[in-house]
């Protein structure tokens, strides 16, 4: 199914429509490792990744579609940029997220014009009360990670990878959902199928780790890590299938590892990285990934100056 629903005619399709709207994200190597290099798609515009999925699937809504608005959640990141696409086509936005949720993303949200509706702290809450309000308002819910155009936005950063380092070996991807790296891992096995596509996930919000060891999607009671925007507590239907066929292995990280990560890129590689986005240089650090022409994908830099703080001062409390 992944091949022939969710495969690089997508992701191709996909890049055409993303010209001039996301930013190539360079490449950079890394002061960690002679051979390691960093994506740097916290430099994207809205701080991460998402904007890729976010703008892929509102453009291809009809105008009545767009008329109707849209509703989605998200832990912060596709917020934004679910918020800043939808303000630049003119379409109504509602995004559900917990009260937990990072509060720089939320304003964030909100000065992209985004309207936030918060649910409980728990993360099928999300998904429930966006089918209420799909209901409720006729809204178009569009997915931060379990659709094929979110799927087919994201494939578009491998694609900037594999013409920024032809030589590339190795592809490590942060998880949560799996629609990043589903992306990832459907345009690189499709063109290099020798590379080798690594999934990292948080010790306390490891559900893909656990779905890969039993080989079916299996579920986690919460997420409780400082990598906020890797919380899903079930991998995608669509995602999950992708991860089984295509990616090399799942690993989890310590939450040491994570705050050392985020200090490292601060301080040594002068890139601001949020700890969901430095999970796969965690990985390198804890030696769970090879480091042979490797490509660590820095998925956002959407921190608190607060948490960023606390992580610098040595701080355990997440």
């Amino acid at each position: 199914m992944c091949r022939s629903e969710l495969g690089l005619g997508n992701i191709l399709e996909a890049k055409k429509r993303l010209e001039g709207v996301v930013q190539k994200t360079p490449l950079v190597l890394s002061k960690f490792h002679p051979e390691v290099y960093y994506k740097a798609e916290n430099l994207q515009l809205t701080g991460s990744f998402k904007l890729r999925a976010a703008f892929n699937q509102l453009s291809l809504l009809s105008d009545a579609e767009k008329q109707q608005g849209v509703v989605t959640s998200s832990s912060g990141n596709f917020a934004q940029a679910a918020a800043y696409a939808s303000k630049t086509m003119g379409v109504s936005c509602k995004i559900v997220m917990m009260r937990s949720s990072n509060a720089l993303k939320i304003v964030r949200t909100q000065q992209l014009g985004g309207k936030v509706v918060f649910c409980e702290d728990r993360f099928s809450a999300r998904q429930e009360m966006v089918s209420a309000i799909q209901q409720d308002e006729r809204r178009v819910v569009i997915h931060p990670y379990d659709h094929p155009q979110t799927i087919a936005g994201n494939g578009t950063l491998a694609l900037e990878i594999l013409k920024q380092l032809p030589e590339v070996k190795n592809i490590v991807v942060p998880i949560s959902g799996g629609g990043l790296i589903g992306g990832i891992a459907l345009a690189v096995k499709t063109h290099r199928p020798q590379i080798k596509v690594w999934g990292i996930q948080p010790q306390r919000a490891n559900a893909t780790q656990l779905s890969w060891q039993a080989g079916k999607r299996v579920g986690i009671r919460s997420a409780q890590t400082i990598a906020d925007g890797l919380t899903a507590t079930l991998p995608g239907k669509l995602t999950f299938p992708i991860i089984q066929q295509l990616v090399e292995s799942v690993e989890v990280v310590k939450e040491d590892s994570i705050r050392q990560a985020v200090a490292h890129c601060l301080l040594e590689e002068k890139l601001v990285v949020e700890p969901s986005g430095a999970v796969p240089l965690a990985a390198a650090l804890e030696e769970k990934v090879p480091l042979c022409q490797t490509v660590l994908v820095l998925s956002g830099g959407n921190i608190t100056p607060a948490l960023m703080k606390q992580i610098l001062s040595g701080r355990q409390g997440a």
